[in-house]
């Protein structure tokens, strides 16, 4: 099977400590830049329907800014409840400055 990769963004879009969400076939994602790390996750937080993009990134977290769940963006473990399921996670690479990522199938 081929691997798919899709265009999150361009690299010059999103500067450290910064977010962007996009949709693509009916899928929100969040991509979070941390320090130069591309993380790329799912934008809704798995407690209640509420975007990701809404919070605030803490060291290579991402917080939900209605109940304060954090979510790990390596793993998508959450870290503190009421969430207790994890968030989609999705590989990253960059080439030629920009930002791709592999959907969900």
């Amino acid at each position: 099977m081929t691997e798919r990769w899709i265009k999150a963004a361009e690299t010059a879009e999103l500067p450290p400590g910064s977010m962007k969400r996009f949709d693509y076939e009916q899928h929100r994602y969040l991509i979070v830049n941390v320090d130069g790390q591309i993380y790329a996750v799912d934008d809704q937080c798995t407690h209640e329907d509420v975007s990701l993009y809404l919070g605030c990134i803490e060291d290579h977290n991402i917080k939900c800014s209605l109940h304060g769940s954090r979510f790990c963006l390596k793993t998508g473990r959450p870290l503190e409840e009421p969430a207790d399921e994890p968030i989609g996670t999705y590989p990253v690479k960059i080439d030629d400055n920009q930002i791709l990522i592999q959907p969900k199938i």
